[in-house]
């Protein structure tokens, strides 16, 4: 039976081409991505096997650090470790992430995605984590190093001025030598730049500070038994590992990060297949029902049921292997393709072999045969189903079930996601969001099951508009004589579609909702200043921008991670002043004069995340230890200002950075916001060629830009289910031909010419298309409209239907219905009458 499959596929090859494509695809998303994230995966892991410290010592914090400055030690710890039988050296080490390298012409240069590093110069070459490659080491604050793929790719050579922006300040100085990248850890590989040990704690925090011990064992002492003496030496305000350790903490952090990374894609690969399930779903219907005759004569020879079954799901397996093989290729020549863009930029990217692991290989035969044969299914149980006998007669038909068992349980899991959706927008918040994103897929599976009921009457009042000519009428007329048929391949559209729309409705959303709650924060401040480089920025900004004339106040926003309990916070320092002019606010309770005294400010979202009113205490855990706070006030829900507010003494008390965030200026009343603009641009621009200076339109619409970055991937990845969705109706309608050659002979034999033909096809095209379009796009706005109900608090404060792109989104479905139609209605055109007719 499985050879009968195999000659079935060989026969049939062009009505299993688009079947073996929407596997293809979706097992191209999930292979690529697993291909692409185990390669690099395994190429960062090298980097902390190669450790060249026996034992690492790191401060301890509370907290995960992130992107903000990493905890501190003082001097000393090094030479208290170096005491510590066992040990043959300790060096202190600074490691600081983003620094701004600018190149000869004096803009930044370009590390595609890459953080840069600054580091001090190692004092011990036996644990140093880079090397000298040409040059002498720096001393002083007039030298510094690059590590010789970042000083070739800027264009720099020993004894060149090479211009430098640290957290602290712009730096000018003299290249006195090259090194190679950092060996291991997260800053392997990344642009380096380095500094005698005092210049590089002067420039790159600003204070006194180093960042790790390393530290070399004696030759004949055991790492783990001197790791944990200096654990007992020095107590729990460090942290301990030996480079064993490193590198399982390495690992578990990349395998986090990857593992992140390629669900999400491998979340779209699902949804791919999904959609791709019902062209399958289609297709074996289809077919079984034009070889009903064939397969009755297989049971009339002898063959079982379960054998008849077995010839149509041996047609998907065959399938299902071709298009996961395919998709598997097409996944390694993609993963192949992004590491060699890396390498082609000259990025110093750790390389390894490329990966594919059997389990990426197992996954992707499993989802791309398994979701195959599970589409497949239905049709070949139907298949095995048809009596012998049958095979004697012309009309014979595989049964078909009853809708009503479809249409009960539909209605019940619609009442499921009514209830949800109920329930979601009580709850409001985070989850309510989870709450109504379930009801909008429970909502999605009932619709389709109630579809078939639906499009009969959707179909009808969709093609009321197009007239009641004989190609028209013959057109909705075949949309409607099966339900089954026409609901599943207007389904795949209607999913594809919902998301599509659902993303528009949300995305507007929060653009809407960002232009409102700036409108409404940014008071008095006609100008803010922010860097597109790095995060933070040297305080040497704020006072430059005071002095260019017509700038009456400049107010300062410092910002580091915080923790409070197990809630993850943001924390800021701001000056004096702030919340009384250049950022608007309105409290719920207490006054922005609480700060003044060292208590805390909460916006109303977060102190209700946290169970806090005015004058309870709380603990806030940063890099620096744990600190007791008072809260004094309670914010109105503000987007500036969405964290533990503290004024700048008291955010210093608690350790914060010396480095700006945001500042708010206040032009001085009688001049004019673009001539002070070009002012500070003037002063600033030089030495910090990343800072932007805007006004208060240009901010608002650099806060958007993160929505329409998210947006477009997500679109991009959505488009692959639509293009699937809309093969499902060329699939549809190229087997109709097939179903009926007889019938389309017939009516061309009456006097229906060739335009009237592709127009009764096209008819049917659109009818499928608006059907799945209008659910979809029903589907999507009352799901985003309710997300954005119970987000009202959490940055979705206004709703925007964007009727007009989503009307657009309507008619660039029926143009494509348009053209899904055209190969089949070509092929319908080219049939020979006289032979259409005699077909069976």
């Amino acid at each position: 039976m499985f050879k009968l499959g195999l000659r079935s596929v060989l026969a049939h090859r062009l009505r299993f081409v688009l079947c073996t494509v929407a596997v293809t695809l979706g097992v191209a998303f999930a292979g690529g991505a697993m291909v692409f994230t185990d390669t690099l995966s395994h190429a960062l892991k090298k980097n902390y096997a190669v450790s060249t410290a026996d034992i690492t010592v790191t401060p301890s914090s509370p907290i995960e650090t992130g992107t903000d400055r990493p905890p501190t030690f003082q001097a000393g710890l090094a030479d208290r470790i170096a005491a510590i039988p066992g040990v043959a050296s300790a060096a202190s080490q600074l490691l600081v992430s983003d620094v701004e390298i600018l190149t000869p012409d004096g803009k930044p240069l370009e590390n595609y995605g890459l953080t840069s590093f600054g580091a001090s110069w190692p004092r011990d070459a036996r644990v140093a984590p880079f090397k000298l490659v040409d040059g002498t080491p720096p001393s002083g604050r007039n030298e510094l190093a690059l590590d010789d793929s970042t000083a070739s790719r800027a264009g720099y050579a020993i004894g060149d001025q090479v211009r430098i922006v640290t957290p602290t300040q712009a730096v000018t100085a003299t290249l006195t030598a090259t090194t190679t990248p950092v060996a291991a850890g997260a800053a392997a590989g990344a642009p380096l730049v380095s500094f005698d040990g005092a210049t590089a704690q002067y420039l790159l925090l600003g204070q006194a500070g180093w960042t790790s011990v390393s530290v070399a064992v004696q030759p004949g002492s055991d790492a783990d038994a001197v790791s944990k003496a200096i654990a007992t030496t020095i107590g729990d305000s460090v942290k301990v590992r030996t480079a064993q350790q490193v590198t399982a903490d390495g690992e578990h952090s990349l395998d986090s990060t990857f593992g992140g990374f390629s669900t999400v894609l491998v979340v779209f690969a699902c949804l791919a297949l999904f959609v791709g399930t019902f062209l399958i779903v289609n297709t074996f219907a289809m077919v079984v029902a034009q070889r009903s005759r064939e397969l009755a004569m297989l049971r009339a020879i002898g063959a079982s049921r379960g054998q008849v079954t077995g010839t149509v799901v041996a047609e998907s397996v065959v399938i299902g292997i071709l298009g996961s093989t395919l998709g598997l290729l097409i996944g390694i020549g993609v993963a192949v393709g992004i590491r060699f863009t890396y390498q082609l930029l000259d990025l110093r990217i750790p390389t390894a072999s490329l990966q594919v692991s059997p389990a990426t290989i197992i996954v992707c035969y499993v989802i791309g045969i398994g979701v195959t044969v599970a589409a497949a299914a239905p049709a070949a149980r139907r298949a095995g189903k048809l009596p012998p006998i049958a095979a004697m007669r012309d009309d014979v038909t595989v049964p078909e079930r009853s809708l009503l068992a479809r249409i009960s349980i539909g209605g019940f899991v619609l009442l499921m996601a009514v209830l949800l959706y109920a329930v979601g927008l009580n709850a409001g918040g985070t989850p309510g969001v989870v709450l109504i994103t379930l009801g909008a897929g429970t909502g999605v599976i009932a619709i389709v099951m109630l579809s078939p009921l639906l499009s009969r009457y959707v179909v009808r009042a969709l093609m009321y508009p197009f007239g009641r000519k004989a190609p028209v009428t013959l057109g909705r007329r075949n949309a409607e004589r099966n339900p089954r048929r026409t609901s599943a391949t207007a389904s795949a559209l209607m999913i594809s579609v919902s998301l599509i729309c659902g993303l528009m409705v949300i995305a507007a959303s929060a653009k809407a909702s960002i232009n409102q709650s700036i409108a409404d924060a940014l008071g008095t401040s006609s100008i803010l200043i922010t860097s597109g480089g790095t995060p933070t920025f040297s305080t040497q900004i704020g006072d430059r921008t005071a002095q260019v004339p017509g700038v009456q106040s400049v107010h300062r926003v410092r910002q580091e991670s915080g923790q409070v309990g197990k809630v993850s916070v943001r924390v800021s320092g701001v000056s004096d002043g702030t919340l009384d002019g250049p950022v608007t606010t309105t409290f719920d309770a207490g006054s922005a004069a609480v700060l003044g005294s060292g208590q805390a400010v909460l916006p109303r979202n977060l102190a209700t995340t946290l169970g806090l009113t005015v004058g309870k205490t709380f603990d806030l855990a940063t890099t620096t230890g744990k600190h007791r706070l008072t809260v004094g006030g309670i914010l109105a829900p503000n987007r500036q200002l969405n964290a533990v507010l503290l004024s700048l003494p008291a955010y210093q008390k608690i350790g914060g950075p010396v480095t700006d965030n945001l500042l708010y200026v206040e032009v001085a009343q009688g001049n004019q916001v673009a001539e002070v603009r070009t002012g500070i641009l003037d002063q600033l621009k030089k030495d910090y060629p990343s800072i932007e200076v805007r006004d208060q339109q240009a901010y608002a619409a650099t806060a958007r830009e993160p929505v329409n970055g998210v947006l477009a991937a997500l679109g991009f990845l959505l488009a692959l289910a639509i293009l699937i969705a809309l093969l499902g109706i060329v699939n549809t309608l190229a087997l109709g031909v097939v179903e009926r050659t007889r019938e389309i002979g017939l009516l061309r034999a009456i006097g229906m010419d060739r335009p009237q033909l592709n127009r009764m096809l096209r008819v049917e095209s659109i009818a499928i298309t608006l059907l799945g379009a209008l659910l979809g796009v029903v589907i999507g706005v009352v799901f985003a409209a309710s997300v954005q109900s119970s987000m009202v608090d959490d940055g979705l404060a206004v709703r925007d239907i964007p009727v007009l792109q989503l009307v657009i989104a309507v008619a660039a479905a029926a143009l494509f219905a348009v053209l899904a139609a055209v190969w089949p209605s070509r092929r319908a055109a080219r049939l020979d009458v006289l032979r259409a007719i005699a077909s069976e």
